[in-house]
């Protein structure tokens, strides 16, 4: 992934010097007598000295004078995440706006001047950090003032995060040294192109073709010696699971008769489902294993033959689900989900087996079944999901088949533990 990363770098700067070498080059006093181009789309490049613009153009924060300027005005927030590794605080910014503008000026490689119009922005390659303030807590008021720059805050509709203050960040190109410049040409000046952004270097043409030259030398040997250097990984390097699905690690979604013990995760109150293939009757037990965290899971299981539910179970927080069937051969539906209805950011890991039974199947095949992890004292201690005067789960139920057409009476298990807000 290294050596593709590198190659792809190598590849846009390929791009870029190729856009460089395409576009017809005319000095500025050529440009200036002569103010058209040879490419239909009406591509030009030049470079010169900067001239600053009769009215000094300024910054607004810092009042630096300068060609270009961008003020980036960040939210700075924080926001409670539960996980069902626990609870935690995260910071984090969003770009609430960013102010850019641009002048009118010259560049003269000696020749003659000739205009290019700055105020659609351009990529530069020598913008500067020229101020930069940060004002703590959320204020109640809407007018934030950075330097010299008055700015109105727009009305938040975020009731997951809260303010805890705001930044910004301006950056400009300043009024002077040289410039070369790609772009389109309009009339009597170089503008921003309708079809990409307009180029702008210090280094100047040649300085910037010898860059980019450079650059994709070394990112093409770099990616090649990445590429080769990942062979040996390639031969002699751990071997990949089975492709057998009823075997690899990760539960796939379509399973077929037995599965070994795979784990997944559910990220939906709606739950995570499976299909599941019997080829052979008999009797099945099929068990959702939650594993040992702060928050745990409260698993739900629920088989299904078309509209028709066989069997399902609600276990306890932190407990396992288990039901039996006795199936003929067919497809069915699997589904597992949370039984009390509560998700968590990430959702909840769990792990899951489909055990063949020989002979009359117990009443509660998996009582004693192992936990994916210790359960210790962690999952006990759940602020976030306590269990108040809960009665040890039910039994889970051995269901028989319903005969063709007809359904088998069932009576549904409540849901266990307490319910979330």
């Amino acid at each position: 992934m290294v050596g593709l990363g590198v190659l792809g770098f190598g590849l846009w700067n390929h791009l870029k010097g190729k856009r460089i070498l395409a576009a017809p080059f005319k000095g500025t006093g050529e440009l200036a007598k002569n103010p058209t181009s040879d490419d239909p789309k009406g591509a030009i490049s030049t470079e010169g000295a900067v001239k600053a613009p009769a009215q000094q153009f300024l910054s607004p924060c810092s009042k630096t004078p300068c060609i270009y300027y961008e003020v980036k005005i960040e939210r700075l927030w924080e926001k409670t995440e539960t996980t069902q590794d626990g609870t935690k605080t995260v910071k984090g910014s969003d770009t609430l706006d960013t102010v850019k503008g641009g002048a009118l000026v010259s560049l003269d490689d000696g020749t003659g001047a000739f205009q290019v119009d700055f105020s659609k922005g351009a990529d530069f390659d020598n913008l500067k950090e020229s101020f930069k303030k940060e004002l703590n807590g959320g204020g109640g008021s809407s007018h934030l003032t950075f330097g010299q720059m008055n700015y109105d805050v727009p009305v938040l509709n975020d009731r997951e995060k809260w303010t805890i203050g705001f930044r910004a960040v301006e950056k400009t190109v300043p009024a002077s040294g040289n410039l070369f410049v790609l772009g389109k040409v309009e009339g009597s000046k170089i503008v921003k192109p309708g079809w990409r952004s307009m180029m702008a270097s210090s280094k100047g043409r040649e300085g910037l073709l010898g860059s980019i030259q450079k650059k994709k030398k070394f990112s093409f040997i770099g990616g090649g010696v990445a590429a080769v250097a990942a062979i040996p990984l390639m031969i002699f390097g751990p071997k990949s699971e089975p492709s057998d699905p009823n075997t690899s690690s990760y539960c796939n979604s379509t399973l077929t008769d037995a599965r070994a013990r795979c784990s997944d995760t559910v990220s939906s109150k709606d739950g995570e489902t499976y299909t599941w293939t019997t080829t052979k009757p008999g009797k099945y037990a099929l068990t959702v294993y939650a594993p040992a965290k702060k928050v745990a899971f409260a698993p739900a299981i629920e088989v299904k033959d078309g509209e028709q539910v066989l069997a399902e179970d609600f276990a306890g927080i932190g407990e396992n689900a288990t039901v039996t069937v006795d199936v003929q051969p067919g497809t069915h539906t699997v589904v597992v989900k949370p039984g009390d209805g509560f998700m968590v950011k990430g959702g909840f890991s769990f792990d899951f087996e489909i055990a063949a039974l020989g002979g009359e199947a117990p009443a509660a095949v998996a009582a004693d079944a192992p936990s994916a992890e210790p359960m210790g004292e962690a999952a006990a201690a759940q602020p976030e999901k306590a269990l108040l005067g809960d009665e040890p789960p039910a039994p889970a139920k051995t269901v028989a088949a319903a005969p063709a057409g007809k359904a088998l009476p069932m009576k549904k298990a409540a849901p266990k533990g307490l319910k979330k807000k």
